[in-house]
């Protein structure tokens, strides 16, 4: 009697249409988001068992978030310049110079992961690697990227080209 129940419910699932997988946008509460500073501290002082999407998300909420950034400020030209003519001491000091504003800039922390890498400093490398692994998932997590609806949510236009820098995606649409 069983078995023949799940088919029957299976069908009128399918006939109400009610979609019982659907992904929706994760939506920060921002009321209840803890300070930027607060999540920047613990992670400063070795604690990575944080939110980092409240991260994310709090640091819309700070004097140095900007939402788009079209064109590359000189900080990130000369960390990019570094980075391509291999100077990467250079690239470290100005992705440091970055991170000290924006920590949750992922392609800054992509870049400390790389120099590390090449310069043999594999604690430093293995830091930034997780810091921007976790940045990430946080953007993954928040969504499945299938309708507007379901949108990855990012803060700002250098997480959504770092985002499709990573995954080797092409752009199909923009909402701007």
């Amino acid at each position: 009697m069983k078995i023949k129940l799940i088919p029957g419910i299976i069908i009128i699932l399918i006939i109400l249409n009610i979609d019982v997988f659907a992904v929706q946008t994760k939506k920060p509460d921002f009321a209840k988001l803890p300070k930027y500073e607060n999540l920047l501290k613990k992670i400063r002082k070795g604690n990575k068992d944080i939110n980092f999407f409240d991260l994310r998300m709090s640091y819309t909420r700070t004097k140095n978030y900007k939402s788009t950034n079209l064109s590359p400020d000189s900080q990130r030209k000369k960390m990019i310049q570094g980075l391509n003519s291999k100077d990467y001491k250079n690239a470290l000091k100005y992705a440091d110079s970055i991170l000290d504003q924006e920590f949750v800039d992922m392609y800054s922390h992509y870049v400390s992961y790389y120099a590390y890498t090449i310069l043999g400093d594999s604690i430093s490398a293995s830091w930034h690697e997780y810091m921007m692994d976790r940045l990430l998932n946080s953007v993954v997590e928040s969504g499945d990227g299938k309708t507007k609806e379901s949108a990855f949510l990012v803060i700002n236009s250098n997480e959504e080209y770092f985002f499709v820098f990573i995954y080797k995606l092409n752009l199909i649409e923009k909402s701007f």
